[in-house]
């Protein structure tokens, strides 16, 4: 038996029932390290409705027999690049709204958000020359890549950042974030919906785990569409910024939650030496609980002394720590994002276009009629954009920056300028193009 082989460690295995959390959520204990939530809600849904334990094994099993077919396949995990629509809500307590930033301010700058847009692509992607990047045999590039959405719900443009003010200073999860949902929410089977709040009393973040129908059972986590996505504490959000504690100042709260939000299980499998169902990721007896990158040990396969995988996103290591997601890892995510109803609609309906070696702009309709002018723009990967509008005598009439961006269809306002011919500049840190725009 090599040593990952967690399908034969039953002698240390409880039922999955007992060991899965309701809640997969990072807390902060007094020493400010992270711990996990317990299943208590979980399992009090499950004294309350049994049904609601089934259906979550039913969803495993779904899970485990995607995998297998996956193997029949030759072990491949879906081609190409999945790109996710991220909306950023952030929920303050700051009456002046049109202050961003600062000491104690949840209403976060727009630099901190993109920042932990930035490192989501580079651990997602092991990106190297960054944090994310390793040279672990088992460490693989996850291909999902994550940007702020560019069109709502309605079709029409936005910046995927959103600003809510409420008085409340620290919201609870057990009881509170259908209260967060209501104040600012899109479609969870259209977008990843990101909540930024003041604080989350004792926790740096929570994810609803993904989930699916089934015929006759309940599954918990599909009856709450609304609160389905990714809840953070402002402070623990990307690399800049009023930043609370510097072991969680890499932004790898979001990558570790949003690993749940894919499927993905803790290393130690909520229990001691529990599965995660990854063979690639060593037997683990529980968390690295510590604010420490020094190695650990588990003994959980017949006294066989084994190291832990603690640079693994879905330890509780610190941030500085992490930089592996392993290649079961990705399988089990890929499933999951079949299995899941609304994981599975997100990915299909996610409107980027097709990459180009180079930058590609294209105008369309041209000349220009309505008050938007509508541009394509492809490139390699995920880049940063600069865009403006000028006159013919070089005057910039407007201008924007987007940040991680993928080749999309972008927007620009043309309301109240007079009909002439305009150049559209779009610039990526290596190329630039200028197109011609005509107004009627």
């Amino acid at each position: 038996m090599k040593y990952g082989d967690k399908r034969l460690l039953s002698a240390c295995m409880k039922p999955l029932v007992s060991g899965f959390l309701l809640l997969s959520s990072i807390a902060v204990s007094a020493q400010q390290l992270r711990d996990c939530a317990v299943g208590d809600v979980y399992r009090q849904m499950v004294l309350k409705n049994k049904t609601f334990g089934v259906a979550r094994q039913a969803f495993e099993d779904s899970v485990q027999a995607k995998i297998r077919q996956m193997d029949a396949q030759g072990g491949r995990t879906g081609s190409g690049i999945l790109r996710i629509p991220v909306v950023v809500h952030v929920i303050h307590n700051n009456r002046d709204s049109l202050v961003f930033g600062g000491k104690g301010n949840a209403n976060i700058s727009v630099a901190q958000i993109e920042s932990q847009i930035r490192i989501l692509n580079e651990d997602y992607r092991k990106k190297e020359g960054t944090r994310g990047y390793n040279t672990n045999p088992v460490g693989v590039d996850m291909e999902i890549e994550f940007y702020l959405a560019t069109q709502d719900p309605n079709g029409n443009p936005t910046s995927g950042i959103l600003r809510r003010y409420n008085a409340k200073a620290a919201y609870n999860i057990n009881s509170d974030l259908e209260q967060i949902s209501a104040l600012s929410y899109w479609p969870s089977d259209r977008y990843l919906n990101m909540w930024i709040v003041p604080e989350l009393s004792g926790f740096l973040g929570y994810a609803q785990f993904a989930a699916a129908n089934y015929e006759g059972l309940q599954m918990y986590y599909e009856q709450f569409p609304k609160t389905d996505g990714v809840f953070l504490g402002h402070a623990y959000v990307g690399d800049t910024g009023d930043l609370a504690d510097q072991t969680y100042a890499y932004g790898r709260t979001a990558t570790h939650e949003i690993g749940h939000w894919l499927g993905l299980i803790h290393t130690w499998g909520d229990d001691y030496c529990g599965t995660d169902y990854c063979n690639d990721t060593p037997p683990t007896e529980s968390a690295n609980r510590t604010r420490y990158c020094n190695d650990t040990y588990s003994t959980c396969v017949s006294g066989q002394r084994t190291k832990n995988m603690i640079e693994n996103y879905l330890d509780y290591s610190p941030d500085a720590c992490m930089n592996i997601f392993t290649a079961d890892q990705k399988k089990r995510v890929r499933a999951v994002l079949e299995v899941s109803t609304r994981r599975q609609k997100l990915i299909a309906g996610s409107n980027t276009l097709s990459d180009t070696d180079h930058l590609v702009v294209s105008v369309y309709p041209n000349p220009v009629s309505s008050q938007l002018i509508a541009f394509d723009a492809t490139f390699k990967g995920i880049q940063n954009l600069q865009f403006s509008l000028t006159n013919t005598a070089g005057h910039v009439l407007y201008s924007d920056n987007r940040s991680s961006q993928p080749s999309n269809r972008f927007f620009l306002p043309v309301k109240g300028l007079t009909q002439g011919v305009y150049l559209l500049q779009v610039q990526t840190p290596t190329e630039k193009k200028v197109t011609r725009v005509y107004i009627r």
